[in-house]
């Protein structure tokens, strides 16, 4: 197995100029309308290609210390970016910011009439993110996660977003609702949880999804739980500090949970076949501990299938330095700006007023206050794998996987699919 190789260090290839305005640093290139018709995923697994396989660009945890008892509150500043399959990204309009002091939670989907549910989701596909607090015992900690719906259920004519939008609900829901100590809340039952609301919802018949799931305390502790080919990144001071290692059983065949119809199984027992049905329980779990000016990053596949682990390093980086959140330290490394905090909290990177007439105050408040530094590092991410999955010349960590696994299919540049990223900024609170 090969293991991607990653610098200590993502300084070097940085941008020679910085971006004029908020969008044009968040989307990168422009992007086309593609459609996907070459992906090789499935919700059946037919058993044949038994042996289990394991991406060449895998992401694996590696232990981290304890840290002392006593360290310091921890505020979590959170932002989501998405794209879904087929549709333009628009800075503008596919940033989605956390705000604790105005908002319980993000991806809760309210009501039983589908059609407004469905009005509901964010423009990402079959991709779907939320963030909730974790009760009321505890401000400050939350919960969070991605979801991706397993695409192969359209050819049994399911839907795959109404899977992987009521789990993250259903997540949410249990996080806001919990009652007792936040840190009785682990990663794994919260996953479970969701997933057993969402298989005794009637109006989700069948379906499939991976999902990475992060539960976070204000002392610094953060649990995560893994299913499947979704994942997560930790980034401390321009270098990759953790991340997550895949769950596949053959190639292009993530670990998913799943809901089948009794009609299928009978189809199934029949026919010969079997369905992948993976548990809550099968999740792996890695505790990390964030410090102040760590970047967590939560993303399904459609990021990491077109953007390495350095990749990301070096987008992130750049963006932290030129938006100064990161500094040049006198030792020639890297050191956290004191303006973390202001550029974190609701409009901390808002447009000059200079560049708005005076006419629009009222628009330019509203809009600038989306304007956050994990808003751009989410939007950064899910811009540039937008562009590098339409990107026919360019061959991300699938398309080199996929060289290797089915060397006949010649698959070559990016691979079109939702996409979605999960940015987790951690700050010290009098910082």
């Amino acid at each position: 197995m090969i293991t991607t190789t990653l610098t200590s260090r993502a300084c070097s290839g940085l941008p020679a100029s910085a971006a004029s305005s908020f969008c044009s640093v968040a989307s990168g290139a422009s992007c086309s309308t593609w459609l996907d018709g070459r992906s090789l995923r499935s919700g059946v697994y037919n058993g044949s290609g038994s042996r289990r396989l394991e991406r060449s660009w895998t992401r694996s945890f590696h232990a981290t210390a304890s840290r002392d008892s006593s360290k310091p509150r921890l505020s979590y500043r959170i932002a989501a970016s998405s794209s879904a399959k087929g549709r333009r990204f628009n800075p503008d309009k596919h940033a989605y910011n956390f705000n604790p002091e105005s908002q319980n939670a993000l991806g809760l989907i309210t009501g039983t009439d589908p059609i407004s549910r469905k009005k509901q989701r964010p423009e990402s596909g079959e991709d779907a993110f939320f963030v909730s607090k974790v009760g009321q015992t505890q401000p400050g900690a939350v919960a969070f996660g991605v979801a991706d719906g397993v695409g192969g259920w359209t050819e049994s004519r399911v839907d795959p977003a109404d899977f992987s939008h009521g789990l993250c609900s259903y997540m949410a829901q249990t996080a806001l609702e919990w009652d007792i100590e936040a840190d009785k809340l682990h990663a794994k039952n919260l996953l479970q949880k969701g997933y057993d609301l969402l298989v005794e919802d009637p109006s989700i018949q069948a379906g499939g999804s991976t999902a990475s799931v992060g539960v976070a305390q204000t002392d610094g502790k953060v649990e995560l739980a893994n299913l499947g080919d979704s994942g997560s990144v930790l980034l401390r001071l321009a270098a990759v500090h953790h991340y997550s290692k895949p769950q596949t059983h053959a190639f292009n065949t993530p670990y998913q949970l799943s809901i089948i119809p009794p009609r299928m199984r009978m189809q199934a027992s029949i026919f010969g076949g079997n369905y992948l049905e993976d548990l809550p329980r099968d999740a792996s779990v890695t505790n990390v501990n964030m410090q102040h000016g760590d970047i967590l990053l939560l993303a399904t596949d459609g990021v990491f299938d077109n953007l390495s682990n350095q990749d990301l390093l070096k987008i992130v980086t750049a963006r932290m330095l030129l938006t100064g959140a990161w500094t040049g330290a006198a030792n020639a490394g890297i050191a956290i700006s004191e303006r973390l905090d202001a550029l974190t909290r609701p409009g901390g990177l808002a447009l000059p007023s200079s560049v708005e007439s005076s006419e629009k105050e009222g628009q330019k408040t509203s809009r600038n206050s989306g304007h956050t530094l994990q808003s751009l590092l989410a939007l950064s991410i899910a811009g540039e794998a937008k562009v590098a999955s339409l990107d026919y010349r360019r061959d991300g960590p699938f398309a080199k996987e996929a060289q290797r696994y089915a060397p006949a299919e010649w698959y070559r540049g990016g691979k079109v699919d939702d996409i979605c990223a999960l940015v987790v900024v951690a700050v010290e609170e009098g910082r």
